[in-house]
């Protein structure tokens, strides 16, 4: 455990600290320090050195690294955790007491809280005001995902620029690999396209006993469609995920695309306190409004997967913890580098 503990610090940590530490250890035996309160202590002082990096020689190669790590570590914990939060907080149900389903966006924003989308029939119905909240918490999560989503993709293609200015012979491969997010985003658009495309293909046959029947299109390419866009979200984005973090680890980048990546794990992890906030809003909103009297003619929104909302809050809140931290160690090591000109030694 104490040969464990020890690699777990910075590789420029036991160049400078690794001899004097084990030194330090055989004494602690000698004073009978057991094996398993040493490795305890090391484990925590190796997540204060990657956290803090205190004694670190101030030189660019190793602040740069240690920017690269921290800007993974901000924005790879949104991409891991913003599907989880789409899916739980995406479906939404609109229905009044009198069983009429409205479609559409949650409600039309208004200081006034009392309308929604016009049904069909022109009538703009009142909402409650826990409703109201439910509403505004998920136009921010939308609105988070959506900065945080272009940031991203603006840091994608700084990163792209930074590697086609470096001269290591990995280089084009790593550029390659830049590009699997942007295939899978759009492979996933262009599935869900061709699968809306067959099935406008069937043809409407009537009604009979309550139901519509239809006829004619490609069911089964359909369903196989749609088969392949979950396989290709889920896959596509946990090696968008992986790869990112080998491109981060291994590519040098230029301090000016360093700076650019210092901004965008702010916005991601601001994006990510946007959420978290929103989410707990969200999930009380909804607790409050089943304990609440609901008058004839309000409408009322649901959510299929609010049974997850607590363990959505638990994995949101880590996340957005180690974002923060990976945004401000970020934000700290490029201070240092800017400040000290480092890029001129």
């Amino acid at each position: 455990m104490i040969d464990v503990a020890l690699r777990c610090y910075p590789t420029w940590w036991r160049e400078r600290y690794g001899d004097e530490m084990r030194a330090t250890i055989e004494s602690l035996q000698h004073e009978g320090r057991t094996s398993f309160s040493i490795a305890v202590g090391l484990f925590r002082d190796a997540f204060r050195s990657h956290l803090q990096a205190r004694g670190m020689p101030r030189t660019y190669g190793l602040l740069a690294t240690r920017t690269k790590a921290s800007i993974a570590t901000a924005t790879i914990p949104w991409m891991a955790v913003i599907p989880f939060v789409l899916a739980v907080t995406g479906p939404t149900h609109l229905s009044s007491l009198g069983g009429s389903v409205i479609a559409g966006y949650p409600f039309e924003l208004t200081p006034f809280r009392t309308k929604i989308f016009p049904s069909p029939h022109g009538v703009h119905a009142v909402i409650s005001t826990t409703d109201w909240f439910i509403g505004l918490s998920n136009m921010a999560i939308q609105a988070a995902f959506l900065l945080a989503f272009v940031a991203l993709g603006f840091g994608l293609a700084a990163l792209r620029y930074g590697i086609k200015r470096e001269k290591r012979v990995n280089r084009r491969r790593m550029y390659l690999l830049t590009w699997l997010p942007v295939a899978t985003v759009v492979t996933f658009i262009g599935l869900a396209y061709a699968q809306d495309y067959v099935r406008n293909q069937a043809r409407y046959l009537g009604t009979g006993h309550g139901n519509i029947y239809l006829g004619g299109g490609h069911p089964s390419v359909a369903a196989f469609l749609g088969n392949l866009e979950w396989i290709v979200a889920i896959g596509g984005w946990l090696l968008s995920m992986v790869a990112l973090a080998v491109v981060s680890r291994n590519v040098t980048l230029p301090p000016d695309t360093l700076r650019f990546g210092r901004t965008v794990s702010i916005l991601s992890s601001f994006s990510l306190c946007v959420t978290f906030v929103a989410v707990v809003i969200w999930g009380v909103a909804i607790d409050m409004r089943g304990h609440a009297v609901v008058h004839a003619g309000t409408v009322i929104a649901t959510y299929p997967e609010h049974g997850l909302w607590a363990l959505l809050v638990l994995v949101l809140g880590v996340t957005t913890m180690l974002s923060i931290a990976g945004a401000s160690s970020a934000r700290q090591s490029w201070r240092t580098i800017r400040v000290q000109r480092l890029w001129d030694a």
